[in-house]
């Protein structure tokens, strides 16, 4: 991966647009280059703007960039500006592609939204947007999340000692994290909620297994002889039963049959007298029948009647409503004259109306084009308003302008005639005076701390190694005494040894001195006495292994110290001499350093002998001289601004002058809102009402003539029905309406008379097949037993033959059940058999890798990373020092350094110096990323800080590495550094210069 170009617009003191092309120019053919600057002017901007673009986040605030944050942390976005942006162009595998983030200020000033965007850097299609898109996109892309990221290619400030100093389980989440290898955690949690799920599996079939109990042979047979028992008395019971049953549904039915023959008797009855009082209503139905033809004619007449009323109402409307809309046009002619302010004639009521209408528009025309000229005049005294802002200026826009324009000129003229400068090119000329004159003096006053540091740190050096020297000499001595002892005790030893030996070889005779016995005579000597059979020898001999073992000890003790005392004195005298050929080498760079001052003095016209406070105060003044600059540079400018202002201010009163009169004219004619809705609204209301009059005339005309046709329709109806009537003896219309029935009532009338013969031949049919049924029944009743005594004895019966039903079930259903109950056995130890399989296995895997976090088998990936990572740590380790390596140990929660100068003794890195641990910590950044280099390309590397604790030499290594790094891989290498030395030594930088009101420019060299 290979980043190719950064754009951004106002992040953090980065104000305004920059570009920084690492691929092309001087970035592009350098490949190693510094970035500088002073504190807070931005250098770690740059790297914020990479992974902001890409990801979301920045290396100083450890969460995802928000809203909230912005505005909480008061990052990323410039101080007072309205909106910024983000971008990189990066390639991979020889696809480019520009991810981009933005965000900006709405106009109550709250922060939109952030938007994201990952363009193909070929065709321009946008691939993705919105933030959690483009993030997980630039991941997959890459090959790296945000935290590989900045371990493998943004080698953050703070960040280099994270992993070396981190405990074991914290290292191990560090490198999972940045391997991405979370995997096996999860692989382990799963193998051990596997084993669990497996060995809960085999402890259910036991317990399920368990549970089930088979029937014995001799219970099996016991069963079946009982079944064999039990069903003939079913069959004689089920026999009992159907031929008690057959005789109840006969004795029953006769019993039922002759209720329905007394009910029906009862209808027949009921029936006859429905039938009598049903007649009269007959009757009216047969007088119905007979009339109903004259029905449409009558109700002809009736609606001839009704519409002839209904004609006269709407005439009675209509006459009303015209009198009404004749008064409302009078109303709107009244209306209109009072609008226009003169008489309106009704016949020329839209012409004069519009003239009007088109007169106020003219007039309301003029009133908008004066205060449109009058508010763009307005606006442009507002626009110098705001670039006097720019300058440090500030005027009220009110009747006074004139007088603080004023004011404020006379300000500006006394100070450009004090500082005798009256353009801004020479302002701009003596500025780059001064500028040049800051970098040496800033390089002079970091060259006079650096000398001063270097001054003690000689002197200390050469204290030193003169404590060594003096250290040395007394080990000689020391040394020398000690040989002297050494060689005095070496007779006192060898006189010891040889006297302990020769009473070990008299040893023997104490077996014989244990068998003397007083009052007998020594078979040697003769004596009857013995004082020393036994104590002499033993105490003198413990006497003389005593004195053996204290001479042995002294001896090796002896040794022992001389041997360390030479140890130490030659460490020291190589330290001393590796000490003293380093204070030669300072002292050569210290007279550099001094002559490199003497050469800035003389740029500067400054004295030597001035104390550093002198040389930061002149700076001081230098950059108060270069604020008074910038103010008087703002006063030349914004003199021509005021006096553009004055001459607008000048225009803008004529022009107010002209609205003013152009509003009174209009007010003269039109006072009111909206003269096109209510000219249009008069005109509408005007034209529906002659409308309307109109329409009400026609509609009159019509009822009259309807009103005619309606009197002589009816009139032809009458003379024809009337005639007809009469024949039947019907004498009016009211006389017919009478007889006539509704449809509703008539129809119910012939349902009734309908359900009357239906009800008849019901009866009739019923009563035939009821005297019928009675016949065949009694000759099939059986007379010896009655219905009561069948009803008392059939329960009995039934309820013997459920008790066996139930006892011959049960019997067949145990053996049924047994008989799946061995199968289900058979299944079951299947079943076990597969599962004890898998928890051997799983019962393998988990002891192996197995644990409820998963923290075995990361661990033990991890451990295998970390060794990769050491491996290549320490190859890059090699080229800083050859006295240190990394190693880890299974005892120890934290990483170790083995220090070869002093016998590859192993101890804590956090017993390692600043310059030591920052040596390591890089070490160990430039492994992980070579580490991550194995499945992600990384063409470019920025490193952040860092080189300050080093010492010249380290530092000199240090860059050596780096630019060895650059030409054996092409990589394109940032560091980020405010030291001195690394800034001279690295030729190509990108440096951030800090300009007036705490922003910063880029400058590139």
């Amino acid at each position: 991966m290979k980043i190719c170009k950064i754009k951004f617009k106002n992040i953090h003191a980065l104000k305004g647009e920059h570009t920084i092309d690492f691929e092309n120019g001087i970035l592009g053919e350098a490949g190693l280059f510094v970035i500088t600057g002073a504190t807070g002017t931005g250098k770690s901007t740059l790297l914020d703007v990479i992974t902001l673009a890409l990801y979301n986040k920045i290396p100083r605030i450890d969460k995802a960039i928000s809203e909230k944050v912005i505005e909480d942390e008061g990052v990323i976005l410039t101080k007072n500006a309205l909106d910024c942006y983000a971008e990189v162009e990066y390639e991979v595998k020889g696809e480019r592609y520009l991810s981009s983030w933005s965000i900006r200020r709405t106009r109550t000033g709250s922060l939109d939204k952030r938007k994201q965007e990952l363009i193909n850097g070929s065709t321009g299609a946008i691939l993705v947007s919105g933030v959690q898109e483009v993030v997980s996109e630039n991941e997959r892309i890459i090959g790296l999340n945000y935290n590989q990221f900045v371990q493998s290619m943004i080698l953050a400030q703070g960040q280099f000692s994270k992993l070396l100093l981190a405990k074991k389980d914290d290292r191990n989440a560090l490198l999972e994290e940045i391997t991405g290898s979370s995997i096996y955690r999860k692989i382990g949690r799963s193998v051990f909620q596997r084993f669990r799920g497996v060995e809960d599996a085999v402890k259910t079939q036991n317990i399920k297994m368990g549970e089930t109990v088979l029937l014995t042979a001799e219970v099996v047979k016991e069963i079946q002889e009982d079944i064999l028992v039990q069903k003939p008395l079913l069959a004689v019971n089920v026999i009992k039963q159907e031929t008690l049953g057959k005789k109840k549904v006969v004795k029953e039915s006769i019993l039922k049959n002759s209720k329905l023959k007394e009910t029906n008797e009862i209808e027949w009855t009921a029936f006859t007298k429905d039938k009598a009082t049903f007649l009269p209503q007959e009757n009216q139905l047969k007088t119905h029948d007979s009339v109903v033809i004259f029905k449409e004619q009558m109700l002809a007449v009736a609606d001839a009647e009704k519409k002839l009323a209904e004609l006269l109402e709407r005439i009675a409307v209509g006459t009303t409503k015209l009198s009404e809309q004749e008064k409302g046009k009078s109303e709107l002619v009244l209306l209109a004259s009072t609008l226009v302010k003169k008489e309106v004639n009704a016949e020329k009521f839209e012409d004069e109306i519009t003239d009007f209408r088109n007169r106020v528009l003219a007039l309301q025309e003029a009133e908008k084009n004066s205060l449109s000229q009058a508010k763009q005049q307005s606006q442009r005294i507002e626009d110098k308003r705001n670039e006097l802002n720019g300058y440090g200026i500030s005027l009220t826009i009110n009747d006074t302008l004139s007088d603080q324009i004023q004011s404020e000129l006379t300000i500006i003229n006394t100070e450009i005639t004090r500082k005798g400068i009256t353009s801004v090119d020479a302002v701009r000329s003596k500025k780059d005076d001064l500028t040049r004159l800051m970098l040496p003096a800033n390089q002079l006053i970091g060259d006079r701390k650096l000398f001063d540091e270097k001054s003690k740190g000689i002197g200390e050096l050469q204290l030193k190694i003169k404590k060594q020297q003096e250290e040395i000499e007394v080990l000689i001595a020391s040394g020398k005494l000690q040989s002297e002892t050494l060689e005095s005790l070496l007779p006192k030893f060898e006189k010891a040894k040889k006297e302990l030996d020769d009473w070990k070889q008299r040893k023997s005779l104490d077996e014989h001195r244990h068998e003397l016995k007083d009052g007998k005579a020594c078979p040697l000597c003769g004596s009857e006495t013995h004082p020393y059979a036994q104590e002499l020898s033993e105490t003198l001999v413990n006497s003389l292994e005593e004195n053996f073992q204290s001479l042995t000890k002294q001896l090796e003790d002896l040794k022992k110290a001389l041997l360390e005392n030479e140890v130490k004195r030659r460490s020291l005298q190589k330290i001393t001499a590796t000490e003293t050929e380093a204070i030669e080498n300072r002292i050569a760079e210290f007279k550099t350093l001094e002559n490199k001052i003497t050469e800035l003095c003389n740029q500067l016209k400054w004295t030597t002998k001035d104390s550093l406070e002198k040389w930061q105060q002149d700076a001081t003044d230098f950059q108060q001289e270069l604020k008074e600059l910038d103010k008087l540079e703002n006063y030349i400018k914004a003199k021509i601004v005021f006096n553009e202002m004055q001459q607008l201010y000048s225009d803008y009163s004529v022009l107010k002058q002209g609205y003013s009169e152009a509003r009174q004219a209009l007010l003269l004619v039109y006072d009111r809102k909206d003269i096109t809705t209510e000219v249009s609204k008069v005109s509408n209301d005007f034209s529906s009402c002659t409308s309307t009059i109109k329409s009400l005339k026609e509609q009159l005309t019509d009822f009259q003539k309807s009103k005619t046709e309606t009197i002589t329709e009816k009139e032809r109806l009458l003379v024809s029905l009337l005639p007809e009537l009469q024949q039947r003896g019907i004498a009016s219309l009211e006389e017919l309406k009478a007889k006539i029935l509704d449809e509703s009532t008539a129809s119910q009338l012939r349902k009734s008379l309908q359900l009357l013969v239906e009800n008849e031949i019901r009866l009739e049919t019923n009563k035939k097949a009821i005297d019928k049924s009675l016949e065949e029944e009694k000759k099939l009743d059986d007379a010896s037993i009655t219905l009561e005594e069948i009803t008392i004895s059939l329960p009995k019966i039934v309820a013997e033959i459920a008790v066996l039903n139930k006892h011959i079930w049960d019997q067949e259903n145990k053996i049924e059940i047994d008989i799946q109950n061995k199968e289900k056995l058979k299944e079951s130890q299947k079943i076990l058999d597969g599962l004890q399989k898998d928890l051997a296995l799983w019962s393998k895997m988990n002891l192996l890798i197995g644990d409820a976090t998963g923290k075995k088998f990361s661990n033990f990936v991890q451990d295998l990373t970390l060794k990769q990572l050491l491996e290549y740590g320490n190859q890059r380790l090699i080229g800083f020092s050859d006295r240190y390596l990394l190693d880890t140990t299974n005892d120890s929660d934290g990483l170790k350094v083995i220090d070869t100068y002093m016998g590859n003794t192993k101890r804590s890195v956090s017993s390692l110096s600043g310059g030591e641990t920052f040596k390591l910590s890089l070490a160990l950044a430039f492994g992980l990323s070579d580490l991550a280099a194995r499945n992600v390309s990384i063409e470019s590397l920025f490193i952040d800080e860092g080189f300050g604790s080093l010492d010249p030499e380290s530092l000199d290594q240090a860059i050596s590495i780096l630019e060895n790094m650059q030409n054996e891989s092409n990589k394109s290498i940032g560091i980020i550094s405010h030291v001195g030395e690394l800034k001279d030594r690295i030729g190509t930088k990108i440096k951030l210069v800090r300009t007036g009101a705490g922003y910063s420019t880029i400058e590139i060299e």
